[in-house]
């Protein structure tokens, strides 16, 4: 006896007790039983996961198989009770009289139209003709969450949105979802908005999947779409909506051409019908932040990470020793599953699986972690990005009014708060109180990371970004014209530097040295050239750099900006050390003295024409040097 005679005759009895056929997950574990698999492996050989095998279809499809043969079926005598019962019975009658009674047993496994029609679909369908429902893959935790979106889905929500940031499993916990509540609803349907279809090929996609169902759905009208979900319980879900919003703006505005969506989220939202719609995004839709609310028909999860013990299985999986850093190792990645996977694979061919000797190398963003990133990157405004590199400088949470001053921009504190409440959306920003009960901003740690490593990155130049932002305006000196030849500075235009003049990445190689990320914060952009000497103070035996920035100016003049700043482990430098900006004649134009605990020290913004020159003193006690420079 093989296989295909048992399913047709495990199908025609559950069709002639049970009413329906099996579906393709119950027979790939019938299947999977009849030739002594694990669960495990009956994921690793289909298209499902091993939660919804093991956890959700099996259990189920044993008590349904105990019901119509009236004994207990388990997975392991499931073969021995259908070998004994085939035997015992005469098989090409049996056989033949349920397949008669159930003349379409060639859709073992599928669902016909007419199931669709009147009966709870059995798998989930994909649009015609558009992006494929994602692979199903091992589920890690995520139950609080599950039981909290079915509880919303029980209460009649009409649209539930899941968002957060990149890799945190908003596409995953979709999937499952719909995978465990599907027999609740008529029809499911799956589109990803990844290629940023316009609303009205949507509707057109939406139109041949339900006209599959021989449904009421006909044309491609919103209004339309909407009278479906009033005569049929659809879940449907839109997977990616981040595509149709505006990237390089606040959160939650549309593309242009895009902003139509707005009428389907909104009617969807507001109107009754029976179906629900089923959002995964970055950030939400403003409709979407409109409309929700705790009790309303409207309702948005923001994922955050995987517990320690979830996060764990992930590693387990990975095949990561060295348990007692695990958690570390969780913390630093805020429980994101697809960046813990990534920096597992990396420990795993790079550290043999040691996970404390990758944290003690205290380098968490490289290549896979920068491209899981980039695309909230890529989505910010201007100055969202300026807030997330001062939090990033700060280390701290900081107060709003602090955050103000420091950021030193022409901007309102209502432009302020629109930046902080979009980083919010985006789920980059955390939000804590402090004793007072003053509201303080601060960023979560793996994007704490991110942003320093992309802060650094532009600082050194190797980001080519040209800023459209400011800082507040300043007093500059001007230096006396003088008619000597330039030398020295003019080249560094064309990239030619002394030997000892080397690249600022040298001086901030370590994120961690983070005052001097505070100090060089307003010399990035691709226009400012940088390059740093390193001097010996001999009475301490320390070293300081002396840093210098160059731009071209619109009227052709030459800005300059001189800093002193601490080099290897220091953060502080000397006390009473000056320096000191010398004119041609040697005459004394501007001085700066360190005081007690300064990270650096720096001379107000200069100018100059080609051909003049000025000179740099720097002095600690006895000892003085004189650097000249020529622009």
């Amino acid at each position: 006896m093989n296989f295909e005679e048992t399913l047709n005759f495990v199908d025609a009895i559950v069709f002639q007790q049970a009413g329906r056929h099996l579906s393709a997950p119950e027979v790939t574990i019938l299947e999977g039983t009849w030739q002594g698999m694990t669960y495990d492996q009956m994921a690793e050989n289909s298209q499902y996961s091993l939660n919804y095998l093991m956890r959700d279809i099996g259990p189920r499809l044993w008590r349904l198989l105990s019901e119509v043969l009236g004994e207990e079926v388990s997975k392991t005598n499931f073969r021995v009770i259908l070998e004994r019962r085939l035997f015992s019975l005469p098989v090409k009658t049996t056989l033949s009289q349920l397949i008669e009674e159930n003349p379409n047993e060639k859709n073992i496994g599928s669902t016909s139209h007419e199931e669709l029609d009147g009966h709870v679909t059995s798998e989930i369908a994909t649009c015609h003709n558009w992006n494929e429902t994602p692979e199903r893959s091992v589920f890690f935790g995520r139950t609080e969450e599950l039981a909290t979106l079915k509880q919303w889905i029980q209460d009649g929500c009409n649209l539930i949105a899941i968002r957060g940031i990149s890799g945190i499993g908003k596409t995953a916990l979709a999937r499952q979802l719909a995978e465990e509540i599907r027999e609740q609803f008529d029809c499911t349907l799956w589109c990803s908005l990844s290629q940023a279809p316009r609303l009205k090929e949507l509707l057109a996609s939406l139109q041949k999947a339900f006209s599959g169902a021989q449904s009421e759905y006909e044309g491609d009208s919103l209004s339309s779409l909407m009278s479906y979900l009033r005569s049929s319980r659809c879940l449907l879900v839109l997977d990616g909506v981040e595509a149709i919003l505006q990237p390089n703006q606040l959160a939650g505005r549309y593309r242009e051409g895009y902003e139509n969506y707005g009428e389907l989220f909104a009617r969807v939202g507001e109107e009754s019908h029976q179906s629900c719609l089923l959002v995964t995004s970055l950030e939400n839709p403003r409709e979407i932040g409109w409309l929700e609310g705790e009790s309303a028909p409207v309702r948005s999860l923001i994922l955050s990470g995987l517990s320690i013990f979830d996060a764990g299985e992930i590693l387990q999986a990975e095949g990561l020793s060295d348990f007692s850093s695990w958690r570390s190792l969780v913390e630093r990645y805020q429980g994101n599953p697809a960046a813990l996977k990534l920096a597992a694979k990396l420990i795993r061919d790079l550290f043999n699986g040691n996970v404390a000797e990758f944290l003690e190398r205290e380098i968490f963003v490289f290549g896979d972690i920068d491209k899981l990133l980039a695309p909230l990157r890529r989505r910010l405004s201007e100055l969202e990005r300026e807030v997330l590199y001062w939090l990033a400088i700060e280390r701290r949470p900081i107060s709003f009014s602090s955050l103000a001053t420091n950021l030193g921009l022409p901007i309102s504190q209502g432009e302020l708060l629109e930046a902080l409440a979009s980083l919010g959306q985006r789920s980059l920003l955390e939000t804590t109180t402090s004793e007072a009960g003053k509201s303080l901003f601060a960023l979560p740690t793996m994007v704490m990371e991110y942003v320093t490593s992309q802060l650094v990155e532009q600082i050194s130049g190797k980001v080519s970004h040209r800023l459209k932002l400011s800082s507040a305006f300043e007093d500059t000196i001007e230096l006396t014209p003088s008619p000597k030849q330039p030398t020295n500075l003019s080249q560094w235009f064309d990239h030619t530097f002394e030997e000892a003049w080397q690249p600022v990445e040298a001086l901030i190689a370590n994120p961690r040295i983070l005052p001097r990320l505070r100090s060089i914060y307003h010399l990035r952009g691709e226009d400012t050239i940088k390059r740093f000497k390193a001097i010996r103070l001999p009475e301490s035996q320390k070293q300081v750099a002396l840093l210098v920035a160059i731009a071209q100016d619109c009227d052709r003049k030459i800005g300059i900006r001189i800093q002193l700043q601490p080099m290897g482990e220091g953060t502080v430098l000397p006390d009473n050390l000056t320096l000191a900006l010398l004119n041609e004649s040697g005459q004394t134009l501007r001085e700066v003295r360190s005081q007690n605990q300064d990270n650096f020290i720096q001379l107000p913004r200069f100018r100059g024409e080609a051909q003049e020159r000025f000179s740099i003193q720097i002095a600690h006690n006895i000892f003085s040097i004189k650097e000249d420079f020529v622009i």
